[in-house]
């Protein structure tokens, strides 16, 4: 696939609310080696201080930070540096509170049915770094919390019950959540 041949609007990743870009608590790094994810994806970091797609349970005592990708591992930006003869760096959104986000990069359809999000489902992350509904307190979690929806949706539906508006200008689905990071108390995966 031709790297360039996705609208910049089919993957994105909004804060909604919260600090300025100036006070945000952003993580730039490399981005690990073979590692594809989208922008608004759920990332990390490894224990090298790579970027990864996903966040793993981790072990105790070392608990990766889920973060929300603001850019995609093969957006231009991130390989700009790369062309002129450096590394593809990565940055991200650390899931640490004080942030509303809405992202495209969820699970919108489950077995065939739209996957309902209800205002404060916890929210987990697939290891390809899509946000899907944790379905379990943290304590029974096998990955991290990274947030809890705050717009009700059902990935498909344009507008909610509300009437708020659960889709981007171009008629992409979007998951509205604060960030959140509760560790798991599951093993290594």
């Amino acid at each position: 696939m031709n790297r360039w041949t996705d609208q910049m609007y089919d993957h994105k990743v909004d804060v909604v609310h919260g600090p300025p870009t100036s006070h945000r608590l952003e993580y730039f790094a490399k981005i690990g080696e073979g590692e594809t994810y989208n922008r608004g994806a759920c990332v990390s970091a490894d224990s090298n201080g790579f970027i990864v797609a996903g966040c793993a349970a981790g072990t105790v005592g070392n608990r990766p930070m889920p973060m929300i990708a603001l850019q995609g591992s093969a957006d231009l930006d991130v390989y700009t540096d790369q062309y002129n003869g450096g590394d593809a760096v990565g940055s991200a959104l650390a899931c640490t509170g004080g942030y509303e986000v809405a992202t495209t990069e969820f699970v919108k359809v489950s077995e065939g049915s739209p996957v309902a999000y209800a205002v404060n489902d916890l929210l987990t992350c697939d290891a390809s770094g899509n946000f899907t509904k944790a379905g379990v307190d943290a304590g029974g979690a096998s990955v991290p919390i990274c947030g809890v929806v705050s717009v009700a949706t059902n990935g498909v539906a344009r507008i909610n019950a509300l009437g708020t508006k659960t889709s981007s200008n171009y008629d992409v689905p979007l998951l509205t959540f604060w960030t959140a990071y509760l560790p798991c108390a599951g093993s290594a995966q």
